[in-house]
């Protein structure tokens, strides 16, 4: 087994896709270690992808693309600019509440630093704010995307864990204001005491003309994640609502889309999802092996044997996931290793839930980290700056981030509360 394990970081490191990479260490397993025919391996990549909720993440990339593309995340910048725009700080502010509503609307980190970046550093640069901090802001606001309902990682999660996705979605909402609030509020003192930047204000008149303007991009994620609680829609359906719905308004209220660009997003978004869902079907296979083989039993007896409570499991948990995300997305890491951590996560009472809000904020780490945060190569091409400034920019915002997840990971109550409330 250690050498499957071997294998499984080999190819890690010679650059595979995770996709190849997993499936290539499940067809081993089964050739050397197994008597089963390879044939369980595309019965069970079939299973794994066997699902109606896995649908809705080809539509909420779909979504996010459109949106960002469009005049949706313009109109949301000009109207946090006029809630927050006239605070120490305001138009950073006001970015990093762009990128926590827009998430709410894309449920894509890298849409959504694309959208709001594109628009901000520039603006925020010809405000007289320092462009670090500007870029550091855009590149981790743009992370909240995978926190802030709906979440295409937060659905592969879901399919892998076994729970319910309206519950996931609902326990994401506030630690991803809490996170939002904790960036804010460093940009907010930062400010304050260099009094840097200007302020941006706007009259009566022309507040009320950008809240009109933006009411249709307003109400998307109200449409979406309302249908959702209400019980009016599956995550799926929503997930398809979502995608009607900012075409719609794309199309024949901000008059930007056209038929062959249409096109073009619906292809990008179905190749980004079948590489996502690839994962999963190869993850399934994995995990079949390893479960057949009763590796996860074996798991629980070792680190039961080292791991003496909950609170020590989840420090040694959220260790490992901040490490592995800095090297491999962490929702497709979880959806590998899912056999073997839902019944230790039984054993000592963990929620899965919360287990959830953990991993995607170890994500979320991985997403603006070094050497391979998505987020950070996306910002290089958004800001045209190096990846060593980038890299630099995020530091304190990464800060920021640690202590939030440490403190969300201890008080399981702020990501239980809402679902909770839906029992």
């Amino acid at each position: 087994m250690i050498m499957l394990v071997i294998l499984f970081f080999v190819l890690l490191i010679l650059g595979l896709p995770i996709f190849s990479t997993v499936l290539m260490t499940a067809t081993a397993g089964v050739t050397l270690f197994s008597s089963t025919s390879l044939q369980v391996i595309s019965q069970q990549m079939f299973t794994g992808l066997d699902s109606t909720t896995l649908l809705a993440v080809p539509f909420f990339i779909v979504a996010g693309s459109i949106a960002s593309k469009g005049k949706t995340s313009e109109s949301l910048v000009d109207c946090m600019n006029v809630i927050f725009g006239r605070l120490p700080g305001g138009p950073v502010i006001a970015s990093i509440a762009t990128c926590a509503f827009f998430a709410a609307i894309s449920g894509s980190s890298m849409a959504t630093v694309v959208a709001v970046g594109s628009l901000m550093i520039p603006a925020l640069k010809e405000l007289g704010y320092p462009e670090e901090m500007n870029v550091g802001a855009i590149c981790c606001g743009g992370s909240l995307g995978i926190l802030i309902p709906p979440s295409a990682p937060m659905v592969m999660f879901c399919v892998a864990m076994g729970t319910s996705v309206g519950k996931q979605f609902m326990a994401g909402f506030i630690p991803g204001i809490l996170l939002a609030l904790a960036w804010c509020l460093y940009v907010f003192i930062r400010c304050k005491r260099g009094n840097l930047g200007t302020r941006v204000k706007y009259s009566r008149k022309e507040a009320l003309h950008i809240f009109v303007k933006g009411i249709p991009a307003i109400l998307f994620p109200i449409i979406v994640l309302g249908s959702i609680y209400t019980g009016w829609a599956t995550p799926t359906e929503a997930a398809a609502i979502s995608t009607v719905y900012v075409l719609l308004i794309e199309k024949f209220i901000y008059r930007t889309l056209k038929f062959k660009e249409m096109v073009k997003y619906f292809y990008d978004g179905v190749v980004q999802a079948a590489s996502l869902l690839l994962i999963i079907g190869a993850a399934t296979a994995l995990s079949y092996f390893i479960t057949t083989k009763q590796i996860p039993a074996m798991v629980v007896d070792v680190i039961s044997g080292m791991v003496d409570s909950k609170f020590m499991l989840l420090i040694v948990l959220m260790i490992f996931l901040f490490i592995a995300g800095c090297f491999v997305d962490t929702i497709p890491l979880i959806v590998i290793l899912a056999p073997i951590l839902v019944p230790l996560l039984n054993m000592y009472d963990v929620e899965l839930i919360h287990f959830g809000i953990m991993a995607v904020l170890a994500s979320q780490m991985g997403y603006i980290s070094p050497p391979f945060g998505t987020n950070l190569f996306v910002t290089v091409q958004v800001s045209k700056k190096s990846f060593g400034f980038v890299a630099k920019s995020v530091v304190p915002f990464i800060i920021v981030l640690f202590v939030v997840a440490w403190v969300i990971c201890f008080v399981p109550q702020i990501s239980m509360f809402l679902p909770n409330m839906m029992k």
